[in-house]
């Protein structure tokens, strides 16, 4: 039972995982992409600044997804197990002991 539960708490959802590859690579371009254009003579007004913000908040907000993606299913992985261990536990038999009873003797 603890080899199921390690392998439960230790899952990756696959989507998760690229969805954290695909938010590093974002953020590092976007940082790449942020300081090259500012070392350029370029008019360095709020539009810049919106789009350096939003790549890099879009990036961050799809790294959150991976991660939960991955909770999502270890989460599943544990409540599986949990249902299938109560299953487990509720089809043991039960030694029913039989009760002496002074209803027969009286004839």
């Amino acid at each position: 039972m603890e080899e199921k539960i390690k392998e439960a708490k230790s899952a990756v959802s696959l989507i998760g995982l690229g969805c954290k590859i695909i938010s590093i690579s974002g953020l590092l371009l976007t940082i790449i992409y942020s300081t090259i254009l500012f070392n350029e003579k370029v008019n360095k007004n709020f539009y810049f600044w919106g789009i350096v913000a939003t790549a890099f908040c879009s990036s961050a907000s799809l790294g959150a997804l991976g991660s939960i993606a991955d909770n999502s299913k270890k989460s599943r992985a544990l409540i599986a197990l949990l249902v299938e261990s109560t299953n487990s536990a509720s089809q043991i038999p039960v030694a029913h002991e039989f009760e002496y009873s002074d209803l027969n003797e009286d004839n």
